[in-house]
């Protein structure tokens, strides 16, 4: 008798859970569907399920919403901007026996080792804009490259290729700005 129940079990078993899955499964696709506020095909004979596999994704591919990132100017605040070059006044020792380029111009590393670039490289607090933050200054976009031991809090260090340039631009106070990127909910 128990080998008799035991192994009606498991026929049951073997019978029941593909059948269940099946109903789950269909259901599943009835509330898909009903959620996209569209009706069914009205087709229920053999091979349905195709077709209502594809109708769902015609109708989802039809309807779906940008994924695409949105980005957001945020303001960081008003900071003070200075100047510097690569020349031994603005860089001290740093500045003396620099490599130079195949046309005798001297080429500055900064402290992340990158090549300083006029209209890109700025010296920052790096514990305040780390390495690598683009930051926006009066709609011009610049990256944070080098470091500087006078700096630090809300002070910006732009580099420029001569020590005129740097001397001309002096010092100044200005809004400065970073693009993030913002969960897009369309």
């Amino acid at each position: 008798m128990m080998n008799y129940s035991r192994n009606t079990k498991k026929r049951f078993n073997k019978l029941l859970l593909p059948g269940s899955l099946a109903v789950i499964i269909g259901i599943l696709v009835i509330v898909s569907c009903s959620a996209i506020d569209e009706p069914l095909p009205e087709t229920v004979a053999e091979g349905a399920s195709v077709e209502i596999t594809e109708h769902i994704k015609q109708t989802t591919a039809s309807t779906a919403i940008s994924t695409e990132p949105v980005t957001e100017i945020v303001s960081l605040g008003e900071y003070k901007l200075t100047a510097y070059c690569g020349c031994p006044k603005c860089c001290g020792k740093w500045g003396e026996n620099r490599p130079f380029d195949e046309n005798g111009k001297p080429i500055v590393y900064t402290a992340n080792q990158s090549i300083a670039e006029e209209g890109v490289t700025i010296a920052t607090d790096i514990n305040v804009l780390p390495y690598g933050t683009a930051v926006i200054i009066d709609g011009h976009k610049y990256i944070v490259q080098d470091r500087g031991g006078s700096i630090a809090g809300n002070k910006i260090d732009i580099y420029f290729e001569s020590h005129q340039a740097a001397l001309e631009f002096g010092v100044q106070h200005k809004e400065v700005f970073i693009e993030r990127e913002v969960k897009n909910n369309d």
